[in-house]
């Protein structure tokens, strides 16, 4: 994505400018390309006047690179060698003490870890923002290691915006259990406790419905969530509850198909474990509806 250069007419420039992919957001109206070349100090006089609303300054040029994401590139939307441009001009932003922050929030956002390619250059800034053990474990839960995986889960709340990027549709119980070494239930329930992490945990219980429900993982549920675990085994198989935060709540999900001939004959062996299972973990004489 090259900004056009040399002596062109206002017509030939004004074609090449509407034919350039390009971000508008937020008044992002330049070729992409040319706001990490601000935030490098390459861009010339001549490309930041092209600009529709003003000459980007380096701030302006960093809120427009938050769009940056690795899976632009995997999507075709955007090219490798725009996306390493674009962390380029990111680490150059880390080394600014003003746009620092942003920089390196932006650079974890964007999924940077991923590209191999540029993580040599990324990490010294990493380590410099007192973020290195978090780039590193993401680094191997992207290439595939699932105690890194799991560690990375256990930072969810905190960092949802970068964990969010992983591969998360899938995750099961038994990706959050074991416990990461030196994290002690009571830490890994804070850790999980924001809306993001209570979704994240509801989901993986629902999900290993399917297969393994690993009885200590069970530990991670509230009783609330216990409550909605045991009636998503009956949900499954189409019961249409009276409960109305019952209903309302499997209604939301893409997987409920009500069905008001269901009867318990339904349940397999498997389901008949995975009750007892979440009835020996919920509280004793707790609500049972």
């Amino acid at each position: 994505m090259k900004s056009p250069t040399g002596p062109l007419g206002c017509l030939a420039v004004l074609a090449l400018l509407l034919a350039a992919p390009r971000v508008e957001a937020g008044g992002c109206l330049c070729d992409n390309d040319l706001y990490p070349r601000v935030l490098l100090g390459t861009a010339t006089p001549e490309e930041v006047a092209r600009c529709e609303e003003g000459r980007p300054s380096r701030e302006d040029a960093l809120s427009c690179l938050r769009g940056l994401s690795f899976k632009n590139v995997k999507q075709g939307d955007q090219t490798a060698e725009s996306f390493r441009l674009g962390v380029d001009g990111l680490v150059a932003a880390a080394n600014d003490k003003a746009l620092a922050r942003g920089a390196v929030n932006l650079l974890l956002a964007s999924q940077s870890y991923r590209d191999a390619g540029v993580r040599a250059k990324v990490r010294p800034v990493m380590a410099s923002a007192g973020r290195a053990p978090l780039w590193d474990t993401l680094v191997s839960a992207a290439d595939g290691d699932a105690a890194a995986f799991t560690r990375a889960l256990y930072q969810y709340c905190e960092q949802y915006p970068v964990i969010s990027e992983l591969a998360l549709e899938d995750v099961t119980l038994e990706q959050l259990w074991p416990l990461p070494p030196g994290v002690k239930l009571a830490d890994a329930r804070k850790r999980l406790a924001c809306p993001y992490g209570q979704r994240l945990v509801m989901g993986a219980a629902i999900r290993s419905l399917q297969g393994t429900l690993p009885k200590e993982a069970l530990a991670l549920l509230t009783p609330a969530q216990l409550r909605l675990l045991r009636n998503a085994v009956y949900a499954r198989h189409g019961r249409v509850f009276q409960a109305k935060d019952l209903q309302d709540f499997f209604t939301q999900e893409s997987w409920y198909q009500p069905d008001p001939a269901y009867t318990d004959a339904r349940l397999t062996p498997e389901d008949q474990r995975h009750l007892e299972l979440i009835q020996a973990a919920e509280p004793k004489g707790g609500k049972k509806g």
